[in-house]
């Protein structure tokens, strides 16, 4: 069976998206992991997933900065951390003022 969800702090940009998912993580019952802030992503990422390995986690959910695609660090971010990380599933939560450009 699946042992559950585990989730891994990846936005270490924006002020306070480490204690917001915290909070929301307890609330849920889920662990998180999490290296605070200036980290790079796709290493907080693949940190995350080991020590979820090791503790017998079967889902690691990743939470990342969110991004503009004219945004070419966190584009490039982002693209490390699915590169380095081969994620089996990547889910895009897009806001409503996305508008046309979500497509």
């Amino acid at each position: 069976g699946i042992n559950a969800e585990y989730g891994a702090a990846c936005d270490t940009f924006r002020s306070g998206a480490v204690e917001q998912l915290e909070v929301h993580a307890k609330n849920l019952g889920v662990p998180l992991f999490h290296l605070g802030y200036g980290k790079d992503a796709s290493f907080v990422a693949q940190s995350g997933i080991e020590k979820a390995k090791r503790e017998g986690y079967d889902v690691v959910l990743i939470d990342t900065a969110g991004r503009m695609q004219d945004n070419e660090p966190l584009m490039t971010s982002l693209s490390k951390l699915v590169v380095n990380n081969q994620p089996d599933l990547v889910l895009f939560v897009g806001e409503a003022l996305v508008g046309n450009d979500s497509v």
